[in-house]
């Protein structure tokens, strides 16, 4: 999976901070598939108190598939402070979550180390679900361009952007075609 090779390049020998680290089902959690034994130097997490609740109802998943690590902390991350600075910022398909995305955005800014990267991945709304009825717990899309524009006016400066298949760990051949363009992933650094 190209979010998850990218992201385990990346965090190696780094002071690493996960967004969203809960509300995820098991084939999504970046937690549960991509940190373990992954070289990092240190691993925080951050996610919204009701996280939990809402995966179990939203997602069905059982009470024994969310990460239960003490490394994880509660509290909204569009006001948050850490009191210290990270290497990379992982925000994996969180933001169509935030309602506030310019607090998240600014607050990322200032707890990203100066050579820092951010990396963040969100489906693509102008791939082929943008006609259907959305996750019930998105509250905003991005395409490529309204991604571009808020990173920016937010301080960010883009390295790299890229579409790619989902978070699905296996597609045929004939899906992979269809969901080429489903989510974007973009690398960003501090302007």
């Amino acid at each position: 999976m190209i979010r998850e090779k990218l992201i385990k390049d990346m965090i190696i020998g780094k002071e690493v901070l996960d967004l969203g680290s809960l509300g995820q089902t098991n084939s999504y959690s970046l937690w549960n598939n991509v940190y373990k034994n992954s070289g990092y130097k240190s691993l925080t997490g951050i996610d919204l108190e009701d996280a939990s609740q809402t995966a179990l109802s939203h997602f069905n998943l059982k009470p024994s598939e969310l990460p239960s690590d003490s490394r994880i902390v509660y509290g909204n991350f569009e006001t948050y402070q850490f009191g210290k600075q990270f290497d990379v910022i992982v925000a994996g398909d969180l933001i169509e979550h935030v309602n506030n995305q310019g607090l998240l955005l600014q607050n990322v800014n200032r707890h990203l180390k100066t050579d820092g990267v951010f990396v963040l991945t969100t489906p693509n709304s102008k791939w082929l679900t943008g006609f259907l009825k959305p996750n019930p717990t998105h509250v905003l899309w991005h395409d490529e361009f309204t991604l571009r524009r808020v990173l920016n006016i937010n301080g960010f400066e883009i390295e790299n952007l890229m579409y790619y298949y989902g978070n699905k760990k296996n597609y045929n051949f004939l899906l992979r075609i269809l969901v080429l363009r489903q989510s974007i992933i973009v690398i960003c650094k501090k302007k």
